[in-house]
């Protein structure tokens, strides 16, 4: 591809044609010429010329006419026009400026007059074409995100804007990879105008994979009975639709957000557009649910400033829970329970919540660092057993396995003390890799525990594995076993599991004597909960005990 600036000519008379391309031979511009308004428009958007030199009269079409039609076509009407003209009247360079005419060079040519303004519109030509590139999706040609924000903000009328995103095109890509899938975006965006058809007139945006916009036109509002509509029929249109590209085949559905009415009418949509697929709803629109998402955001923002300033302030804190032998009836072994205060020095319990803002605010890496270092400095000055909560997530986290084990090498002398609670999650994809972490903690005397064995993900086969030395049966079957036999006889099984494993049990949520009288007649190795001791700042023994 030439990398020349093009200028077309365009001019009736030959000899004029040739008198411009000789005054601009050494310029290193490749050339286009025309003879009429008309054969400027099919040359202009068969070449993309970076100017036009237009001479203001023509047959067929004047050079006036011709400009505004240039105007009118999209892909060719940011293309620098420079008039060639004799006419000197006021109101003929009005006219042409009217019709999209940028500048004008009076005849006859003057050579410095026109290499100056050919290299300085071929220039902004230039600055076009990247702003162009800019703003354009180039798997699909469709205006992209940026050009969407920008029509967006430079309109002051009621707007309305839907996004739709393909389900699972992350899924279809990583298996059929992105040639492939990007045909089917084309694919998917030929149907488009064929399958809108009920919301008036709208520009369609490209804004990121297998995500697009409709930003209906100016002046636009429609009815939510519309919206409604118009998301149920387009979702079951798409669905029985045949998206194909060579051999493959797709079946393609739908996620869609509406947004009406907004000052942050994309920022609304895009939120709106989450929540759906959170929902696994087909669509959700912005009546009645746009401010408890705000709402839920500010929320979120406001829980990341606290956990920032706390890991600055250093007001993240293990609490240590004791769990009581129920053999010896000694407590020599604590769980570390995350902790935080606030900028007023009020405590917070951090639940999932904090858990969920803290790792998609990339700050869970930090706050579990901070409660290593402070458990092993807990270890080392107490001499006790202290427990940490270990998901396999973690663990495939290898940046966050590699930064443990290298705290559990410096300092082997006391890794005999602390356990590891291993929550299996449902979503764990590398089993392989979370056995070898446990072999490698196991190595520097780790203790191994499954955490909430019971609460319905557990995986005997894994867990054998696993070779815990400690299984932590789920509270939900020991807070209510005085009440239900067949939580007795679950609990009674998990023990018999447990000693054929070779495995210590632990029982949570022990918050009455009952309980507690209950869980020691099974033979439960250990008690935890409430009515034992709550999480304190400081350790507690067993003298110290509510029950003792």
């Amino acid at each position: 591809m030439s990398s020349k600036a093009k200028i077309l000519i365009v001019d009736d008379q030959q000899v004029n044609r040739m008198t411009v391309k000789l005054f601009l031979k050494n310029e290193g511009y490749e050339f286009f010429e025309a003879s009429n308004g008309l054969e400027a428009i099919e040359k202009a958007q068969k070449v993309k010329p970076d100017v036009i030199l237009m001479d203001a009269l023509m047959p067929l079409m004047d050079g006036f006419e011709a400009s505004a039609m240039i105007r009118d076509i999209e892909e060719i009407q940011r293309i620098p026009i420079l008039m060639i003209t004799s006419l000197d009247q006021k109101e003929d360079k009005i006219k042409a400026l009217e019709a999209g005419v940028n500048d004008f060079i009076s005849k006859p040519i003057d050579k410095v007059e026109l290499k100056a303004r050919c290299k300085s519109y071929a220039g902004v030509s230039s600055l076009n074409r990247k702003y162009t590139l800019a703003t354009i999706n180039t798997t699909t040609n469709l205006p992209n995100k940026m050009a969407l924000i920008k029509d967006i903000s430079t309109k002051d009328t009621i707007q309305e804007l839907f996004l739709i995103k393909i389900d699972n095109y992350d899924t279809n890509e990583n298996f059929y990879g992105s040639e492939i899938v990007q045909h089917l975006e084309i694919e998917f965006v030929k149907s488009l105008d064929t399958l809108i058809d009920i919301i008036g007139d709208f520009n369609i945006y490209h804004i990121a994979s297998g995500k697009y916009a409709l930003l209906l036109s100016q002046g636009v509002s429609l009815k939510k009975s519309t919206v409604e509509k118009f998301c149920n029929e387009f979702s079951e249109r798409i669905k029985k639709e045949k998206y194909s590209y060579q051999e493959y085949f797709f079946d393609v559905n739908v996620t869609m957000s509406f947004s009406a009415h907004s000052k942050t009418l994309y920022e609304d949509a895009n939120a709106i557009l989450t929540e759906a697929i959170l929902r696994k709803l087909n669509f959700l629109l912005s009546y009645n649910v746009i401010d408890s998402i705000k709402n839920a955001l500010k929320e979120n923002l406001n829980m990341h400033k606290t956990i920032k300033v706390a890991l600055k302030n250093d007001k993240i804190m293990p609490f240590y829970q004791p769990i009581f032998n129920m053999h010896t009836k000694e407590i020599k072994r604590y769980e570390a329970l995350i902790r935080m205060y606030d900028e007023e020095n009020n405590l917070i319990a951090p639940g999932p919540y904090f858990l969920n803002v803290a790792k998609k605010g990339k700050l869970y890496s930090e706050v579990t660092k901070v409660l290593f270092k402070k458990v092993l400095e807990k270890i080392r000055m107490h001499n006790c057993e202290i427990s940490v909560n270990l998901s396999s997530l973690d663990i495939e986290d290898h940046s966050m396995s590699d930064h443990i084990l290298e705290l559990l090498e410096s300092n082997k002398d006391i890794t005999d003390k602390l356990i590891f609670e291993l929550l299996e999650d449902k979503e764990t994809q590398d089993y392989e890799y979370v056995n070898s972490f446990i072999n490698q903690a196991r190595s520097f005397g780790v203790k191994i525990a499954i955490d909430d064995f019971g609460s319905g993900y557990s995986n005997f086969i894994r867990i054998i594995e696993f070779k815990p030395d400690i299984i932590k049966i789920d509270g939900s079957l020991i807070e209510d076993i005085a009440y239900s036999e067949s939580n007795r006889k679950t609990v009674e099984a998990i023990k018999v599991f447990a000693q054929s494993i070779d495995a210590k049990t632990v029982a949570e949520y022990v918050t009455n004597k009952r309980t507690y009288e209950i869980i020691n007649e099974i033979g439960i190795d250990y008690g935890q909960g409430f009515y034992i001791g709550k999480p304190e700042l400081e350790l507690i023994d067993e003298k110290m005990l509510a029950f003792a």
